[in-house]
């Protein structure tokens, strides 16, 4: 199955490392939402579920669209992500692969066709800002992601794109075309072609916009294990995910957003001035983020936060 992955998106890269969240019941974090059930089909007429839950009281909010990490989970996989995203004043549209939750169909296969129907989905729902839509993929999530971005960009064209736990190394990075930020755990063992690598590739290809930030203490899936390896089993596990990546993740976001709100000759492409957010984790300074900016497709590091 693995290898069936692998080859359906098209990228070579790292090994991916074996998932461990369950459909087991776990805890849900508590959070106010305004939520839609949405149905959609996918390419070969498949009918999928998914739920885009928006912030109470708030007209026309940027939308955040997950693609999921491997293995038969629901939506629910990432209730955590849109219990924080929420009441930051996100909508956050998430879906059932094939197979599990409300969607039909047998899970094990079309994982990008899926991925591109839900996506189709979530754009389409009124009251969302168009110009603030945003891609969050995770683990095979950002190989899904790279492999089709151009069937992405066509349905509509994200704000920018954040990967947690890429698995995009260099140059695999470029399939990506648009505002880029990247995610990634201190215990990845291609640490440098995940992170560093990838953003100068990036940097010297586009003039998006590229960054990373190292989550210490983490596992793949960007959970904390400062404390000892994580029990999945144990359903608290969803109120694990380091509050560093959080941080980086939520960061970024309000970065793009208030980009997009400045004239056009102060937008997204005026690359001189340091990010207003810190995103990297430098290990020189022993876990200090800090700024990130560009000097002609260069990293230019700022002062801590």
């Amino acid at each position: 199955m693995l290898a069936a992955l692998i080859w359906m998106v098209g990228c070579a890269g790292p090994a991916i490392p074996a998932d461990q969240r369950t459909q087991a019941d776990f805890k849900r974090i508590p959070f106010e939402s305004v939520a839609q059930e949405v149905s959609f089909q996918s390419e070969d007429g498949t009918r999928l579920a998914g739920q885009l839950d928006r912030p109470p009281g708030q007209a026309n909010p940027p939308l955040v669209f997950i693609i999921h990490h491997s293995g038969a989970v629901d939506r629910d996989a990432y209730q955590y992500l849109a219990a924080r995203l929420v009441p930051a004043g996100y909508a956050v549209f998430r879906f059932d692969k094939r197979g599990t939750g409300r969607s039909e169909g047998t899970y094990g296969c079309c994982e990008d066709r899926d991925a591109l129907a839900a996506y189709r989905a979530a754009v389409a729902q009124d009251g969302i800002d168009m110009s603030r839509v945003f891609i969050v993929a995770q683990s095979i999530g950002t190989r899904i992601l790279a492999g089709r971005f151009e069937g992405f960009a066509q349905i509509h064209r994200p704000a920018g794109v954040v990967l947690l736990s890429s698995l995009l190394p260099g140059e695999d990075i470029l399939a990506i075309q648009a505002p880029l930020h990247i995610i990634i755990s201190d215990s990845e063992p291609d640490l440098a072609a995940l992170g560093e690598d990838a953003v100068k590739a990036h940097q010297a290809a586009y003039a998006y916009g590229a960054s990373y930030f190292i989550a210490p203490h983490t596992e793949h899936t960007l959970f904390d294990i400062s404390d000892g390896p994580l029990d999945w089993s144990a359903p608290d596990w969803p109120e694990k995910f380091s509050q560093d990546a959080w941080r980086s993740l939520l960061g970024w976001l309000e970065n793009q957003c208030k980009v997009r709100e400045q004239p056009e000759d102060e937008s997204i492409h005026s690359l001189t001035r340091p990010l207003l957010f810190p995103y990297l984790y430098d290990q020189s300074r022993q876990g200090s983020p800090v700024a990130l900016g560009w000097r002609d497709g260069s990293i230019a590091l700022g002062g801590t936060f």
